[in-house]
């Protein structure tokens, strides 16, 4: 019986291979499923893949297989996890809608007659002067503070304006003028306080709604009943 010689061409599974390997650059199980299949059908009749090579092939698939729905399941278990973190975090932090939060900042919210102003000097100050504007930016009042140490300083304004009227509810701003004692400005870090009213996530981060200002959770340091006014 005469064999005739068969030339295998392998051009079209070398091209399968290019083809796959410049449109993505890695190989997916259907990429491996379609060289494998590829490479049976350009075998050399009088040559074939032996069972051992077979087997081997169709093994690597099946893990590649594996390999790419754990790949999946496991994306799938990080993102449910990071959703249900968020979600325990925005279910903590809904308890501090209506109250007031003390932040860095140099906003105040008066309510009930009084507004905190909390700052930090470096130095003790021999005069201390603090500015209040309203939500306009308009002057409503200054008034000196005995500042005796570098720890926080909270001082507990009133309402009343220049005037001696109460300014009403609401949000104002203000600001801490300190010297030293040779007349220097000494440096001054201030602490604004506000209610919140909602909560919400940007970029990942919770983010308080505090008084029309979005602060994030980080930079608050305290909280207290709004039915406490500034105390």
């Amino acid at each position: 019986m005469q064999i005739t010689s068969t030339t295998v061409d392998s051009s079209s599974y070398d091209k399968s291979a290019m083809e796959i390997n410049n449109n993505q650059g890695e190989l997916s199980s259907g990429d491996f499923l379609s060289l494998f299949i590829t490479q049976l059908k350009n075998q050399d009749p009088t040559n074939p893949m032996d069972d051992s090579a077979l087997m081997e092939q169709t093994s690597t698939f099946t893990q590649v297989e594996l390999m790419t729905n754990m790949e999946g399941y496991l994306e799938k278990i990080a993102g449910g996890s990071e959703n249900a973190n968020m979600q325990s975090q925005m279910a903590s932090a809904a308890s501090f809608i209506g109250k007031i939060v003390e932040y860095e900042g140099n906003d105040t919210y008066l309510h009930n007659g009084a507004g905190a102003i909390s700052f930090q000097a470096d130095q003790v100050p021999k005069e201390t002067t603090v500015v209040v504007k309203d939500s306009q930016g308009n002057f409503v009042r200054s008034f000196s503070t005995d500042v005796r140490g570098t720890d926080m300083n909270t001082f507990y304004w009133d309402g009343t304006d220049a005037n001696g009227n109460y300014a009403g509810d609401g949000k104002y701003s203000f600001a801490v003028v300190a010297k030293g004692a040779d007349g220097e400005d000494i440096n001054i870090k201030t602490y604004g306080n506000g209610l919140v009213t909602g909560i919400k996530t940007t970029d990942g981060s919770l983010v308080y709604e505090v008084d029309g200002s979005d602060i994030k959770s980080e930079y608050i340091t305290s909280v207290r009943d709004a039915s406490l006014g500034g105390a």
